[in-house]
């Protein structure tokens, strides 16, 4: 089975390797293209909290939180999506990293309506806002302008929330692969994530039974294979992220679930 997925990643070349460990769980997973929602409804909802621990090897190196709170925008009612990343410890004062995503979604397709990018990692200063039309399948990008896109695009937040729900009505079986269609540096290019099963894995917050998952990672400066990157989904019906392990050239990245509060169901603790 094969699934057409689309995807924002504007990510600019600069401090990659750092980089991508921050910022590598708003990204790996894009929504399946529908701008209709999923039968049994939202997996989420407002009031969700989630919290992350990034690893750089034994090192606690940054934190990823994320939220969902009720907001208005052009006059409707909508979701306020933000994802923030930033630097611990040691980390911060090699690199400060204190990254923003904001992504202002339907309550009921969860395609954003409107999305904001605020970067600042060192010296890099990073700041637009896009606004997504539906009509007309564009994009008005504050630094680019109006783009044709295709139908059904998300941002890199809103496509989180939006495959969770995917997830519920997704009857995965042996190495199925879901094929993604990317918009960035202003082109559409294909990714590729692989269904790798189910496993049992512990974490800080407890331990679960996963939906295992591995985009391929593109061999050169990041990774030494196709295969260093992993995914771990709780299989259940909030669908979770759990766990994101990279092996990477300079070390092994692994970004694990410590906090949830606000979901729509209880997180299931196997122990």
């Amino acid at each position: 089975m094969v699934f057409e997925i689309s995807y924002d990643l504007t990510i600019p070349t600069e401090n990659m390797h750092i980089r991508i460990i921050i910022i590598v769980l708003f990204f790996l997973f894009p929504d399946i293209t529908s701008s209709q929602s999923t039968a049994k409804g939202n997996v989420y909802r407002q009031g969700e909290n989630l919290k992350f621990q990034l690893h750089y090897g034994l090192i606690n190196a940054g934190v990823v939180e994320m939220s969902l709170k009720p907001a208005r925008f052009d006059g409707k009612q909508v979701l306020h999506a933000v994802a923030t990343g930033y630097t611990t410890g040691l980390a911060d004062r090699l690199f400060k990293i204190f990254d923003i995503y904001e992504s202002y979604m339907d309550p009921s397709t969860g395609l954003p309506y409107k999305a904001i990018r605020n970067i600042s990692e060192g010296r890099y200063r990073y700041y637009n806002e896009v606004i997504y039309d539906r009509k007309n399948n564009t994009v008005e990008s504050q630094l680019s302008g109006t783009l044709e896109v295709p139908r059904g695009l998300h941002d890199i937040v809103s496509a989180i929330y939006k495959l969770r729900d995917t997830m519920q009505t997704t009857a995965f079986r042996g190495d199925e692969v879901i094929e993604i269609k990317a918009f960035f540096s202003d082109e559409i290019y294909p990714m590729v994530i692989r269904y790798k099963g189910t496993e049992t894995i512990r974490t800080r917050k407890g331990t679960f039974h996963a939906l295992k998952f591995a985009p391929v990672s593109e061999p050169g400066r990041l990774f030494k294979t196709e295969d260093d990157i992993t995914v771990w989904f709780s299989n259940d019906r909030n669908y979770v992220p759990l766990r994101v392990s990279l092996n990477m050239v300079l070390g092994s990245v692994r970004i694990d679930l410590i906090e949830a509060s606000g979901l729509r169901y209880d997180l299931i603790d196997v122990r």
